[in-house]
């Protein structure tokens, strides 16, 4: 998965051409222990004008964020204005760590009409613990799509994204 959210192409003009995983959130760590949201274009944006030194290729950047914990620094955030971090909730940190992921899983997800579907179980969700359930959920290897014509929110393994 690494491999295929890699792979950008540019313009002539150096512009990124959207890349069909663009909307999948990614998640990583900033140096004040907090979560950023993101995508792989912004990913690419912190890897070309910052890291490229230190790592061979965006696929070895790429991997070291989502899979390895490296820590980007928060006053590069500065230059990218939408790009907003978090503080996990540690009531859902707690209830994480205790339910252990399975239990997590089916405490905040409810079987949608749509067959063999997940949907994020709002009605369960208190104010704050939104952000900090979704990471939870990527950690897991579960991505959530936000449906805003119905308000819905479907949770998906994160190897059907890449089919």
């Amino acid at each position: 998965m690494i491999e295929k959210l890699s792979v950008m192409e540019e313009y002539e003009d150096g512009q990124l051409l959207p890349s069909i995983y663009v909307g999948l959130d990614l998640y990583g760590l900033t140096k004040n222990n907090e979560v950023y949201e993101t995508n792989n274009h912004e990913l690419f944006f912190f890897y070309k004008e910052y890291y490229f030194k230190k790592f061979k290729s965006f696929e070895d950047f790429l991997s070291a964020v989502l899979n390895k914990n490296f820590v980007l620094d928060k006053e590069l955030f500065k230059k990218r204005i939408y790009l907003a971090s978090f503080k996990l909730n540690p009531i859902i940190e707690k209830e994480y760590s205790g339910l252990g992921f399975d239990k997590f899983l089916k405490k905040y997800s409810k079987p949608s009409i749509i067959k063999d579907e997940l949907e994020l179980n709002k009605s369960v969700i208190k104010t704050g613990a939104y952000s900090t359930i979704k990471y939870f959920l990527f950690l897991n290897r579960y991505d959530v799509s936000v449906d805003c014509y119905i308000g819905k929110d479907y949770i998906r393994k994160r190897e059907d994204s890449f089919k």
